[in-house]
């Protein structure tokens, strides 16, 4: 039944999909906890998606469907977020699948924390056959987070997250267009406005992975320097940029075997040099302080003799192993 004012807003972009959208469509109606709203957003698809979508809207009028041109997954979750109604809102991929009691595990962590951003750890992955689903999951290892220079690289996957719909509002957050990866910058321009962090294991989210994926098909995506630029200058304009840690692996978060790692690592410290962050803030991580410093091809060799991994490569090209 469709509720005014639901427990949650579950936000749910689609864009040619028609081949995975009946399982996760049905996983999410099959939820134990039925008071919530499915925004859905059709990001101009050109198979069957819309089409899709509008049959279970005949049967589900808890499901909500906004039309679009194909401006991508975040202007597809800013227009979702626009509308939503929920007291809190979670987020769904097309392709994958949710347990029955996903939202429920939300739901029993935020009566029993009263907590604003709530994290479930559990995620299975699965690729072409359906994922064996266990009936049930103990709610486990629930703890208050608070982030640091050493627990902040934890995953920026928006699906694990459940939000206070307010926090969100009240400061005017929304996801940055035309980047991939971009739901990391949005979680980490969140969290140092959280009032309450709860992280624990519960019921999964099953995470399909296929060669049509957006993270499949990428190579490398450069997008990630800009988004610590502007997370830095969300920092500053909130006013935190002194008392909350900043996520500076993303400056360096690239294999070094990728032929663009050079390249990455050039435009990292352009973009050091141009913030002229204080020293302070650069003694938060050793490896982009060291980056500051030195050439691009010095930080790679201090890299992976720090991480244990020089004589690894060296043996790699000396064909020992």
């Amino acid at each position: 039944m469709k509720c005014a004012n639901p427990f949650f807003s579950v936000i749910f972009p689609v864009y040619n999909r028609e081949k995975y959208l009946n399982d996760a469509l049905s996983s999410l109606f099959a939820q134990t906890f039925q008071d919530f709203e499915l925004i859905a957003i059709d990001d101009g698809s050109i198979d069957n998606s819309l089409a899709i979508l509008k049959e279970f809207q005949k049967k589900h009028d808890n499901l909500i469907i906004i039309e679009q041109k194909n401006y991508g997954v975040s202007q597809a979750r800013n227009a979702a977020l626009k509308i939503m109604k929920g007291q809190y809102v979670c987020f769904a991929d097309s392709d994958d699948i949710l347990h029955p009691s996903f939202l429920e595990n939300f739901y029993q962590i935020i009566k029993q924390t009263n907590a604003d951003l709530i994290k479930n750890t559990q995620h299975i992955k699965f690729s072409h056959k359906y994922p064996k689903i266990k009936e049930e999951y103990t709610i486990k290892n629930i703890q208050e987070i608070r982030i640091n220079t050493k627990n902040i690289k934890f995953g920026g996957t928006i699906w694990s997250f459940c939000i206070e719909s307010e926090l969100i509002l009240h400061n005017n957050l929304f996801f940055f267009p035309d980047r991939l990866l971009e739901d990391e910058a949005f979680i980490f321009m969140l969290l140092p406005l959280a009032q309450k962090i709860i992280f624990f294991d519960g019921a999964p989210y099953f995470y399909r992975q296929h060669l049509d994926s957006l993270v499949a098909t990428s190579v490398v995506e450069f997008g990630r320097i800009q988004s610590f630029k502007d997370i830095v200058l969300w920092y500053q304009e909130k006013g935190v940029l002194d008392s909350f840690p900043l996520p500076f692996y993303i400056l360096y978060d690239i294999s070094p075997k990728n032929p663009y790692y050079l390249e990455y690592i050039k435009k990292s410290k352009d973009v050091l040099l141009e913030l002229n962050l204080e020293a302070k803030l650069l003694q938060q991580d050793r490896f982009v302080q060291y980056l500051s410093q030195h050439t691009a091809e010095e930080f790679r060799i201090f890299y992976l003799k720090s991480r244990g991994l020089f004589k690894y490569y060296l043996k790699k090209i000396l064909f020992l192993q």
